[in-house]
């Protein structure tokens, strides 16, 4: 947002809100002196929550974080009194109270100063006050990152807040290349961003904070029209989700949250949109605001063929030199790298698992629990015993249901990293993943979809370069699917790739002794890969990795009384099924 741009929409937010403010403090008063006036409480604590969001969402927006620091508090605060957790207790009221004169005089102070810097000390204190209020007798805010004293529940709370917002968000980048063409869409997932934000800014844990915010700040700008510098910008809005979800999985044991390389993660987000000279060197404290708009002005004044740059005004106006422009200047080829580096998935930071390891770990330890039950309720328990069994049962049910239903979404990340380190643009469809449940042996077959989610992209489907060849759409199709047939279990993983070269497969099996060439020469393509699933390979061969993932599959779902199948068409694509029994 450029410096005009936000001029121009502090002063009507400064206009709604005071507004609002002064709407609101004479049902603020009353209470004060009556607390159990109930016939105002709905107003108050409506009318107030309204004012709060519209002052944490377009404060944060314009850059006055010290203003919005206590709004964001007491608008958690009046949720929790809206939704009746907590009540509104007198010194509650008294504090919703201080908070509207303290955003008055702040609005007040902004208009005049153009600046909250002011309001950091008052804000800082007013926001603690507020936290002790919404957890009472508890110090949640310790000043060093470490937040020990917050109650469990709240813990919890906190913890599953913040890691179902950080799946959400890291779905839509992972659907970059469709969410990118819908505006709307875009500030959705900034708003989450900002949702996000606020769950980390309510306890002050600064690092995740910060990178949400500059997230959210370079949503919107795209939003607006502003154009990236990268090709894929997704890759570090991930690496900076990563980065947080990182952080997170210590927080339960540790009641910490800092992020590794913050300063390299938010240079990379501020290196994706090329930023003005004079956004620079405000932001680098060489000169004010005020003083990029004279230069502008002298800018615009100048005649037709005698233009010059800005910092070329700036400099003949004594306000920087020739040196500080240019040390701004190389700051911002700086971050400019950072995001070049941060492009390559699969080097240092990378993140391609080979299979959904701690999914297959968590699904086997619930499958052996669920069957432990079974067998429990099976030997007819006293009645005293049997419905906490029973209650215990419906827990596993529930956790077994919910792992599979996170899956997709981790899926889709698997997929995505895949065709970003291969230089491909794959459209990944998951479907029927709950119907998983319906078999005894779900980690095994997870593994054996992620060989063959793996083996489409890598070998199946092409490069953007070879299906624009080949006449193809550049982004190619993979489908997964899972469905009941009868008494078995169908998983079908289908792509738009290249297919089976039939003379590979006829070479490779030639070659590793498995049959004849006189004898490959009678046999289809089905049949040639039907032998190439029954026969192991005898030997490693290099740059056959695909086989001997087929191979892998087929060992493991035959294991557990299951086919697999595979249908192919040479430069149409692949479709390979695995067919397992349903638990009976």
């Amino acid at each position: 947002m450029t410096t005009e741009d936000s001029r121009q929409l502090v002063a009507p937010f400064i206009d709604t809100s005071l507004e609002m403010i002064r709407r609101l403090q004479p049902f603020v008063r009353a209470l004060v002196t009556q607390p159990g006036r109930g016939d105002i409480v709905p107003e108050v604590t409506d009318s107030g929550f309204r004012l709060l969001h519209l002052i944490k969402g377009s404060g944060i927006a314009l850059g006055f974080h010290h203003l919005t620091l206590p709004a964001t508090a007491m608008e958690y605060l009046l949720d929790q009194v809206r939704s009746g957790i907590l009540p509104l207790t007198p010194s509650r009221i008294a504090l919703l109270s201080e908070v509207c004169t303290f955003l008055e005089r702040g609005l007040v102070l902004v208009r005049e100063e153009h600046s909250d810097a002011a309001l950091a000390d008052s804000a800082a204190r007013l926001a603690s006050a507020i936290r002790l209020e919404a957890f009472p007798a508890q110090d949640v805010f310790l000043g060093d990152g470490s937040h020990s004293k917050l109650p469990e529940d709240a813990q919890e709370a906190f913890f599953w807040e913040t890691s179902k917002l950080v799946t959400m968000v890291e779905q839509e980048f992972v659907l970059w290349d469709f969410v990118s063409l819908d505006p709307e869409r875009v500030m959705e997932l900034s708003r989450v961003m900002n949702r996000l934000r606020q769950c980390f800014a309510l306890y002050d844990f600064h690092d995740p904070e910060w990178i949400c915010q500059a997230i959210a700040s370079t949503l919107s700008r795209f939003a607006r029209g502003e154009c990236f510098q990268s090709s894929y910008p997704e890759r570090i809005f991930l690496r900076c989700i990563d980065a947080i979800r990182t952080a997170l999985v210590g927080f339960p044991s540790t009641n910490c949250l800092l992020v590794t390389d913050v300063d390299r993660h938010l240079a990379a987000l501020q290196g994706l949109m090329r930023q003005p000279i004079g956004e620079l060197l405000v932001e680098a404290g060489l000169v004010d605001a005020t003083a990029i708009d004279e230069a502008l002005a002298v800018q615009r004044a100048t005649p037709a063929g005698q233009s010059r740059f800005l910092g070329e005004v700036l400099i003949d106006m004594g306000q920087v030199t020739s040196e500080q422009i240019g040390h701004a200047l190389r700051e911002q080829y700086s971050k400019q790298a950072l995001v070049r580096e941060a492009e390559v998935v699969g080097d240092a930071g990378g993140c391609v698992p080979d299979t959904p390891v701690a999914v297959a770990v968590d699904d086997r330890r619930l499958e052996q629990m669920h069957l432990v039950l079974e067998r429990l309720l099976a030997l007819r328990p006293p009645a005293e015993y049997l419905t906490h069994l029973n209650e215990l049962a419906e827990i596993v049910r529930i956790c077994r249901r919910d792992a599979l239903t996170s899956l997709n979404s981790r899926l889709q990340r698997v997929v995505h990293d895949l065709a970003a380190k291969h230089g491909k643009r794959v459209h990944f469809i998951a479907e029927g993943i709950g119907t998983l449940r319906e078999t005894d042996e779900t980690a095994a077959l997870l593994n054996s979809v992620c060989h063959l989610l793996r083996n489409s992209v890598e070998h199946g489907l092409e490069t953007v370069v070879e299906r624009r060849h080949a006449g193809k759409k550049s982004v190619g199709k993979l489908h997964l699917l899972a469905l009941r047939q009868g008494e078995e279990i169908w998983i079908s993983v289908e792509d738009d790739g290249r297919g089976f070269d039939d003379e590979r497969v006829a070479g490779l099996l030639v070659g590793q002794g498995v049959t004849t060439a006189d004898a490959i020469a009678s046999l289809n393509d089905r049949e040639r890969i039907a032998l190439l699933l029954k026969e192991p390979l005898r030997q490693p061969v290099r740059g056959e990795d695909w086989a001997r993932g087929l191979i892998s599959v087929q060992k493991t779902v035959k294991e557990i009384g299951g086919t697999v199948h595979v249908v192919t068409r040479p430069g149409k694509g692949t479709c390979v099924t695995l067919r397992v029994p349903r638990r009976p």
